[in-house]
C-alpha cells in the first residue's frame, strides 16, 4: 500500500531522502497512512525502491525526530501522527523585483561622495581582520570589541574633549540601536522626553516605541529654548546645531542646560551628529566634557568613513554604565564584530585623523559652490543658509505649487531630494552636498531649479 503513492525522482534536483520524507509525510497528512500502521524496514524499503539504505534512514530520522512516526527497538517504524488537515504545497514565485529610474542627482543625506571616501585601506583593514580565524569564528563582547572601545576613548578625548573610558563606552549598529538600550536604563527618569521636534525623527520614533511622551521644544539661534514648565528629566539635543540653524550651542547656554539636568538629577542625551566635522570655525568641545555625570554621549561615523559601517558608540555617565554593568550578559552585539576591529585598526594608525582633515577642507569647498550656485540659480527672494553640521544648504522658497508637487517634479527629473517641510507659506529644501562630486554640484542645481521654479 505504501509504495502506490511513492514518487521519487532520481533525476530530478531534489535529493532522493527529501522525496521519501515528503511522499511519506504527506501519506499520513492525508490519511493514507493511520497512526499505528507499521513501515517498511529500511533493508526492505531501501531494496523494493531502489535507494540506499542511508537515504531511507535518513528520511525516517527526520520523520521521527519530527513527530509524524516513532522507531520501537527490535520492533520497527510506526506511524505516531493523526490524520492532519495539511494544506498542499503551494508553488511559490519570487515576487517580481520592480526597479526606479536611477537617481542622476542625489540631494539627500544617505550617501557620500566616493572620492571622498578612503575605500582601498577600509577594505585592507576588514582584509587583515578576516584573516585572524579567532575574529570570524566567535561572537563578539555585547559592550563592543574591547580594542575599539580603547580607541575610541583616545578619539574622542581629543577630538571632541568628551570624559570616556572602555567601561562607560558601548558600541551599537547606529543611534537607534543605541537608543534602544539606553531607554532600557532610563527609567527611574520617567517616561517623558523633551526634544527639538522634527530634528531627529528616526530618534523621535525610538522614543515613541518605548511608549514615552515627546515635549516638542522650540529653538533659536542658540538651541533649544528651556522653560521651567517642561517636566521632562530626559533631554535630547544636538550640541552642535539644530535644525533652526548650523550653530553650535553657546557656552551660556550650555552651562544653562548643565546646571538644568543638576537641579533635576536629569539626563542629557547629547547626539553629536557630525559635531567633529564643522568646517568654518575649530569645533566646539562635545557639551559631555562640561559634565560627564548628567550626559550620555553619542558619536558615530556614518559621513567620516561611510554610511554602510553602521557603528556608533555611547558613553555612559557613570551611574547608567553601573546600570548596564549589572545587565550587559542580557544583551547582544548588533554591530560586525569584524569591523569594529577593522575601525579600531584605522583609528589607532592615524587614518581617521587624516580623513577628518581632508572632509573638513573638502566641505567647505563644497559648501561654497552649492551656496553661489544656488544664489545665481533660484529666484531673488529665495532665503539661502548653510546648515554646516548637516553637510546641506537649506532653501527656503515661496511657489503657488504644493510641497508634494514640487516633491513630485523633482522625483520626474530624477533628482533625489532629503528632509522638506513648508511653513508659513515657504517650502523649505534641505540639499545636502555630502553625496555629490565637486563637479557635478553646478548641474545637479540648475537640475533642481528646473523642477521646481520653471
Amino acid at each position: 500500500m505504501l509504495y502506490e503513492f511513492l514518487e521519487v525522482d532520481k533525476s530530478g534536483e531534489k535529493l532522493l531522502y527529501e522525496q521519501l520524507y515528503e511522499n511519506i509525510r504527506s501519506a499520513i497528512g492525508g490519511g493514507m497512512l493511520k497512526k499505528g500502521d507499521k513501515l517498511p524496514s529500511i533493508r526492505r524499503l531501501s531494496e523494493d525502491i531502489s535507494v540506499s539504505r542511508t537515504t531511507v534512514e535518513t528520511a525516517y530520522d527526520q520523520l521521527c525526530a519530527e513527530g509524524y512516526i516513532s522507531n520501537s527497538p527490535k520492533k520497527g517504524y510506526f506511524v505516531e501522527a493523526e490524520e492532519l488537515e495539511l494544506p498542499r504545497p503551494q508553488k511559490t514565485y519570487a515576487a517580481a523585483r520592480t526597479f526606479d529610474a536611477p537617481c542622476k542627482y542625489d540631494f539627500s543625506s544617505s550617501s557620500v561622495d566616493s572620492s571622498a571616501t578612503d575605500i582601498k585601506f577600509w577594505q585592507r583593514c576588514i582584509k587583515e581582520i578576516l584573516e585572524r580565524p579567532a575574529v570570524i569564528t566567535s561572537y563578539g563582547l555585547p559592550q563592543g570589541e574591547a580594542e575599539l572601545r580603547r580607541v575610541l576613548c583616545e578619539y574622542s578625548r581629543r577630538v571632541r574633549g568628551v570624559d570616556a573610558e572602555p567601561e562607560r563606552v558601548v558600541i551599537g549598529a547606529g543611534t537607534q540601536t543605541l537608543l534602544s538600550v539606553l531607554l532600557g536604563l532610563c527609567a527611574d527618569y520617567g517616561f517623558n522626553a523633551a526634544m527639538e521636534r522634527g530634528f531627529f525623527p528616526q530618534g523621535e520614533q525610538i522614543f515613541s516605541d518605548f511608549r514615552y511622551d515627546i515635549t516638542p521644544l522650540f529653538a533659536d539661534k542658540n538651541g533649544i529654548i528651556l522653560s521651567d514648565d517642561i517636566k521632562s528629566r530626559i533631554l535630547f539635543v544636538n550640541s552642535s546645531g539644530s535644525i533652526r540653524g548650523s550653530a553650535p550651542i553657546p557656552v551660556n547656554k550650555r552651562v544653562q542646560l548643565i546646571r538644568w539636568a543638576a537641579r533635576r538629577d536629569a539626563v542629557i542625551i547629547e547626539d553629536d551628529f557630525n559635531g567633529e566635522l564643522r568646517y568654518t570655525s575649530k569645533p566646539v568641545p562635545a557639551l559631555q566634557s562640561m559634565s560627564p555625570s548628567h550626559v550620555v554621549y553619542i558619536g558615530s561615523f556614518s559621513k567620516l568613513l561611510l554610511p554602510s559601517v553602521r557603528i556608533s558608540y555611547m558613553v555612559l555617565p557613570p551611574k547608567l554604565a553601573k546600570r548596564y554593568a549589572e545587565r550587559r550578559a542580557n544583551y547582544n552585539q548588533t554591530a560586525s564584530k569584524a569591523e569594529q576591529l577593522a575601525l579600531a585598526q584605522y583609528i589607532s594608525c592615524g587614518r581617521l585623523d587624516r580623513q577628518l582633515r581632508r572632509l573638513r577642507k573638502l566641505y567647505s569647498e563644497k559648501s561654497a559652490i552649492m551656496y553661489g550656485c544656488v544664489k545665481s540659480e533660484f529666484p531673488e527672494g529665495t532665503i539661502i543658509d548653510v546648515v554646516e553640521t548637516a553637510l546641506c544648504v537649506r532653501i527656503k522658497l515661496r511657489s503657488e505649487l504644493s510641497l508634494p508637487e514640487l516633491m513630485r517634479r523633482a522625483d520626474e527629473h530624477r533628482i533625489l531630494l532629503g528632509k522638506c517641510r513648508e511653513k508659513n507659506g515657504l517650502k523649505y529644501f534641505y540639499l545636502s552636498f555630502s553625496g555629490l562630486a565637486v563637479s557635478e554640484i553646478p548641474a545637479a542645481v540648475s537640475a533642481l531649479r528646473e523642477a521646481l521654479v520653471d
